[in-house]
């Protein structure tokens, strides 16, 4: 027969793991009986999936580019102001072919220039086969530390196309001082050298 002791220790051990099993089973029906609540509460819900998309949606689309292009630009932003002083602005017209800028000739090109005195002065030419107009525009005293802006439009009839340059060129006229002469130095052949030689005639004689 067992000590008293040994019983009281297996009776101990076997009421405790009794315990553990009735809490576990407990638990389990609690977790159903949850589970079976929520579902019905909400019936009509979906299960919820997540969906993965590599390589898609990631920035933003790359623009076509337009079939036209045009722009304008001074030579000289600060050019040198004389009463003869001239500055070309070139404008240049170009379509697109397979990617690639084509020169338009033969196009139209107006230049409108905006001086600062309120005056406004056109020029009319055509463009060459690489798309180039050149405008000479001949500087005004208003254009002395002062912007003055161009504004180019292009019009081709085969194509039927207007392009205006989408920012006016532009410069402002400067002031330069003239460089100083230089002045002749007096020859030094006036210059007088050495002393004079006193004569013996105007030493004293010594007395006897």
């Amino acid at each position: 027969m067992l000590p008293k002791r040994d019983k009281i220790n297996n009776f101990f051990n076997l009421t405790i793991k009794c315990i553990a099993i009735s809490a576990l089973f407990f638990i389990s029906i609690l977790v159903i009986a949850c589970s079976n609540n929520s579902t019905q509460l909400n019936p009509g819900t979906p299960a919820v999936t997540v969906t993965i998309n590599l390589g898609q949606g990631i920035g933003s689309p790359t623009p076509t580019l337009s079939p036209y292009y045009c722009g304008g630009w001074a030579t000289n932003t600060s050019p040198a102001y004389t009463s003869t002083s001239t500055i070309s602005v070139f404008g240049k017209f170009t379509k697109i072919v397979d990617g690639n800028p084509v020169g338009i000739g033969g196009a139209s090109a107006t230049a409108t220039i905006s001086w600062p005195d309120g005056t406004v002065d056109t020029q009319t030419t055509t463009t060459t086969s690489d798309g180039l107009a050149v405008f000479p525009i001949v500087i005004k005293p208003s254009a002395i530390y002062k912007l003055v802006t161009i504004t180019i439009v292009f019009s081709s009839t085969s194509p039927q196309v207007t392009c205006t340059i989408p920012k006016a060129a532009y410069f402002t006229a400067i002031l330069v001082s003239p460089a100083p002469t230089k002045r002749a130095s007096p020859s030094s052949s006036g210059t007088p050298t050495g002393s004079p030689t006193p004569t013996s005639s105007d030493t004293p004689s010594p007395t006897p």
